[in-house]
């Protein structure tokens, strides 16, 4: 796998082995571009030390006696309220945040209530709620990730009240306090200190035209000196790509009505990207006696690149010369000198040229409007409605659902930890029950995951606290400001690093109860094994009681999206019937089950596993890649209105693709498969045949375009046939071997 942190050509960054700060800012370039989670991270800081200030500043003028748990509870406020806010719009903000703390505020109304007031009874009453509130928080995760934040931030307020164990008169303090560093936080977020998530997403999406066009640069350099050409974009690349996805999320976040802009800009860089690798697979091996294609090759590679370089000018004088060279590069094409093979993969490289003109225009368009354009309020999508409790089973009864058996499983399991304290007399068991609602996930693979960062990071987390505290116990504000610095970085990191997150978490919390409360080593070790306990637990529950595989779904929904895949090639020219499908809707549910590959992956631990879905998922995208420009191909070559033959060609590629998708389906024998090529090869030999001939000249461009892209999609419809197959786990080393057929070029 490439390094996704490596730099940028052309950039004076250090190496991945130079220097810690840097390799960090790399990470957080790809990451956090703009840096939106950065800045809410240094807004948490801010908000602690003023809540602190007030706090104790409250509590000793009023003479409360709460120096420590009133800015305590006052911190949790602010904390919540970022930790579970996304960044988005300031309205989409106020709007969660407001949830967030009626959520709160009932809770710790609901405590003023039923709490006795004085004595053991009174921890007792707050311990025995946490369970029922644990199924409460998990049956809001029937709402989406929204819900499962809201449950969360319940979770830790009524966690931090089960530590400070109030009174009933405390408890009205301790809303106040809530009140107090909620308020704080709010202002901090709405204010205008903070970056702009459109920008960033334009930004990350120019980066990628920029190295595009640099590798552009060296192709041109690589074709004119004869030099082999690898068919690699390179690391900084895959980065670049990672970096626009991100910045799409929060772009998107923050200005919901604009998405299907953002989304249209980031496929057309995502068509740029493919096209630009597709056209250094057209570079013919060199030959004697051949007609000079590198001099057109490479003065229309430095065009493309001109182009990316400079979106908002347009030289007419530029455009005459790349025209011209397209013309001459076709007329090498068609040059009798060269090779069969040398002469398709020039006349696939003047339609790739034609193809990335087609998209830098597109991306030029886009980029020189006001962007993102304004969108009437109605355009808004309606939100997900939640999922219902019980849902029709296979047998057609009412069944529990996911989130209701999730829920379940949280009940179960903190009615085992609370269990556990009551009969251990465990001193901190609050952390095992806050472990559970952590780390249960949506399905058992999620929770195997979380259950393997959480207790990881934790253990990392709590080594560091505890090193730091026998070094540096006397030195109180250093302590302070690393214990806010790790709540900074859990911020940053708690998407895409949760592992990091987990230990940042850890290290933050013994530190923070150790200047707060005096936490000494054995408290420490303890938040080690209460980690572990939650977790084990967790683990457990969520295998045993109602488990929910997500992979169960996983195999049938990957047939449906092949099926529809057929249907919709089905539809294409030639031999199109009715109204021709798009792939466009098919891809976007493509990038769907990507989102669910971590957890899907995780399962197989269990055997229970639909294969190697993290592949699977994959090499989907490049299926639905290479059909999306097979569609636009054979649009093109329905205008053409070709010769008998040709159309007889493509039929018969057709043919070829239509049973290669019925083999990946199980529809289909093998031995059809052995019989599609030669009946391909047989009919590119006629057509060539026929290459004087100006009506066939004129299609054969994309004539090897489709047929290069037919040999394409045939590889990852090989390998899914293999994960498709009840093979458990997958077998990766066959279904390599049983791709070979399609051509090394063709892959992405």
């Amino acid at each position: 796998m490439s390094d996704p942190t490596a730099p940028a050509p052309g950039t004076s960054e250090a190496p991945v082995g130079g220097p810690y700060a840097s390799r960090v800012a790399r990470w957080l370039s790809i990451h956090d571009p703009g840096g939106i989670d950065t800045t809410r991270a240094l807004q948490l800081a801010v908000a602690f030390v003023i809540v602190i200030t007030l706090g104790v500043s409250t509590s000793r003028a009023f003479d409360l006696g709460l120096d420590v748990s009133f800015p305590l509870m006052a911190g949790a406020g602010a904390l919540v309220l970022v930790t579970f806010t996304p960044a988005a719009s300031r309205r989409t903000e106020a709007r969660t945040m407001g949830r967030i703390f009626a959520l709160a505020m009932a809770f710790l109304l609901t405590l003023i209530a039923v709490g006795p007031g004085e004595g053991p009874a009174n921890e007792m009453v707050q311990k025995l709620l946490l369970v029922p509130l644990s199924f409460l928080a998990l049956v809001l995760r029937r709402s989406g990730m929204d819900g499962q934040r809201l449950g969360l931030s319940l979770i830790v307020v009524a966690t931090v009240g089960t530590i400070l164990a109030p009174t009933r008169a405390d408890a009205l303090y301790f809303l106040l306090a809530f009140c107090q560093g909620a308020a704080v936080m709010v202002a901090l977020r709405l204010s205008p200190w903070r970056p702009s998530a459109v920008k960033a997403f334009v930004n990350s999406a120019h980066q990628v035209e920029e190295m595009l066009a640099a590798y552009l640069r060296e192709m041109s350099e690589a074709v004119r000196a004869g030099r082999p050409f690898p068919a690699d974009l390179g690391p900084e690349v895959g980065a670049a790509r990672a970096r626009v996805w991100n910045a799409l999320a929060n772009a998107s976040a923050e200005d919901p009505g604009a998405r299907l802009d953002f989304e249209q800009l980031r496929a057309k860089i995502y068509r740029l990207r493919v096209a630009v690798l597709l056209l250094a697979s057209c570079i013919p091996a060199s030959g004697r006696n051949t007609p000079d294609w590198r001099g057109p090759f490479a003065n229309a590679a430095d065009h493309i690149a001109r182009r990316l370089e400079v979106l908002d000018r347009i030289d007419d004088k530029a455009e005459e010369r790349f025209e011209r060279a397209i013309e001459e590069l076709r007329a090498a094409a068609f040059d009798p000198r060269l090779e069969p093979v040398a002469r398709f993969a020039l006349m696939r490289a003047v339609t790739a040229f034609e193809r990335l003109s087609l998209v830098v225009t597109g991306i030029a368009a886009q980029e020189t409007a006001p962007f993102p354009p304004p969108h009437p309020d109605e355009d808004l999508p309606p939100p997900p409605a939640p999922v219902p409790l019980l849902v029709p089973g296979r047998d057609g009864r009412r069944v529990f659902s996911a989130p209701l058996k999730v829920a379940c499983q949280g009940l179960v399991a903190t009615t085992i930890t609370t269990a556990l304290d009551l009969a251990f007399h465990l001193e901190h068991a609050y952390w095992a029950t806050m472990t559970v609602m952590f780390v249960l996930g949506n399905s058992v693979g999620e929770t195997y995951m979380r259950v393997r960062y959480r207790t990881v990071g934790t253990l990392i987390g709590v080594a560091l606290g505890m090193g730091l505290f026998l070094v540096l116990d006397a030195h109180v504000w250093l302590l302070a400001a690393l214990c806010v610095f790790a709540q900074m970085i859990g911020i940053v990191t708690q998407k895409d690093r949760y592992d990091v997150a987990s230990a940042a978490t850890g290290f933050a919390v013994i530190l923070g109860l150790h200047l707060i409360a005096g936490l000494g080593p054995q408290g420490m070790i303890a938040r080690i094994y209460e980690t572990v306990i939650g977790a084990g637990i967790a683990l457990v529950v969520s295998y045993a009681v109602l488990p929910v595989y997500l992979t169960d779904q996983f195999r049938p929904e990957v047939r449906a999206l092949l099926k529809r895949c057929r249907d919709s090639f089905a539809s294409w020219w030639p031999r199109a019937q009715g109204q021709r499908v798009s792939m466009a809707p098919l891809a976007r549910e493509v990038r769907q089950l990507d989102l669910r590959v971590p957890q899907l992956g995780a399962e197989q631990v269990f055997g229970h596993s639909a294969g190697d879905v993290v592949n699977i998922a994959s090499t989907l995208d490049v299926l639905m890649t290479y059909l999306a420009l097979l569609e636009d191909v054979t649009q093109r070559l329905a205008l053409a209105a070709p010769q008998a033959e040709v159309v007889s060609l493509a039929e018969t590629a057709r043919s070829r693709t239509l049973n290669a998708l019925a083999l990946a389906l199980g529809e289909a024998s093998a031995d059809q498969d052995a019989a599609a090529a030669p009946a391909v090869e047989a009919a590119v030999s006629m057509v060539l045949a026929l290459a004087d001939d100006p009506q066939v000249k004129q299609a054969l461009p994309l004539v090897a375009d489709y047929l290069a892209y037919s040999d394409a999609v045939l590889r990852p419809l090989a390998e899914l046939r293999i994960a498709l197959s009840d093979q458990a786990p997958w077998n990766r080393a066959r279904a390599l071997a049983v791709g070979g057929g399609a051509p090394q070029a063709a892959r992405p």
